[in-house]
């Protein structure tokens, strides 16, 4: 009975196998732009008959439906929700839609490779609470999962935001100074940090196309805060905007707005220096210290032991 249990038990995870791959290269193989591409090209009509549906078969049928269960009510709720996914670097139109339907996937999928385990482990029958635990725990895993994934994209996000931040202001200080314009000036500054800093470089280069489409440099400005979510940028921002409504010089402005950051910098440095001693006590004690007294003590233990058996012979 057994090895029948466990000839089924194998058949299941090599079918569920053959499925996962067979709908991934139907997923990924027949919706993928290349072959999309292709079609179109040995195909002119197939152009004008799929410029409906260009999100794909897959997104339309399946995940629209799938987001439509959790999607909130509140325009609030679904704004607050656009508003992080764009700060985490997903500005697809379907963002929300994908991230919803991850949360749901998620949340039945993962409990359901759990079972397989529980089954072998024969959690199901006799501990039957213990499973029915690991199940809810995977569930909930599955489903703030994606959560806590973009939380940690959009920290990580922002902190190298923030780390380019500085070359980005000292070359805007500079173009200013210079007598480029701020609008030139933001637009030379994206061109240049291309290749070092590429996440503001992206930044910046979307607000030079905002304001060349016409839009107002404050909104525009207010934008680059939204999207970042960076106080550095949050500040600047401020700078700019005041400046430009009261009429005072931007080159001054940014100057000034420069040599602050450049001192906060450095107090912030002496700061984490300050704080490097006291965080290094509790390795030091664990690790260190009963290292270095086994390799100067162990040696003297080891003959004081060997004279005590002489002693007792």
């Amino acid at each position: 009975m057994t090895i029948n249990l466990g000839l089924i038990l194998l058949l299941v995870f090599v079918t569920t196998v053959f499925i996962i791959m067979g709908a991934s290269h139907w997923l990924f193989g027949t919706f993928s732009p290349l072959r999309r591409r292709l079609r179109e090209i040995a195909d002119p009509k197939v152009q004008h008959t799929q410029t409906g549906t260009r999100e794909g078969a897959f997104t339309v049928h399946f995940i629209e439906p799938v987001a439509k269960v959790m999607l909130p009510a509140e325009d609030w709720r679904k704004s607050r929700l656009k508003s992080r996914l764009v700060q985490a670097g997903f500005r697809q139109p379907k963002a929300v839609s994908w991230f919803l339907a991850a949360k749901l996937i998620a949340a039945f999928v993962l409990p359901m490779l759990v079972v397989l385990p529980l089954l072998l482990m024969g959690m199901l029958g006799e501990k039957a609470a213990i499973g029915v635990a690991l199940l809810s725990v995977a569930g909930l895993i599955g489903f703030f999962g994606p959560d806590i994934f973009l939380q940690h994209r959009i920290e990580q996000r922002q902190n190298t935001i923030a780390s380019s931040f500085p070359d980005a202001l000292d070359m805007l200080v500079v173009c200013v100074e210079a007598g480029l314009g701020l609008d030139a000036a933001i637009n030379r500054i994206a061109s240049e940090l291309g290749h070092a800093h590429p996440l503001i470089a992206e930044e910046l280069q979307l607000v030079s196309l905002e304001l060349r489409a016409g839009k107002q440099r404050e909104a525009a400005l207010r934008g680059l805060s939204d999207r970042t979510a960076v106080e550095e940028i949050s500040a600047l921002t401020s700078i700019l905007v005041q400046s430009e409504q009261f009429g005072t010089s931007i080159a001054s402005a940014l100057r000034e707005h420069a040599d602050g950051m450049r001192l906060v910098r450095i107090q912030n440095a002496r700061e984490k220096a300050a704080k490097l001693p006291v965080k290094l006590i509790f390795p030091i004690m664990l690790f260190i210290f009963p290292a270095l007294f086994l390799v100067i003590l162990g040696p003297a233990f080891i003959r004081i032991f060997y004279g005590f058996i002489r002693m007792g012979q």
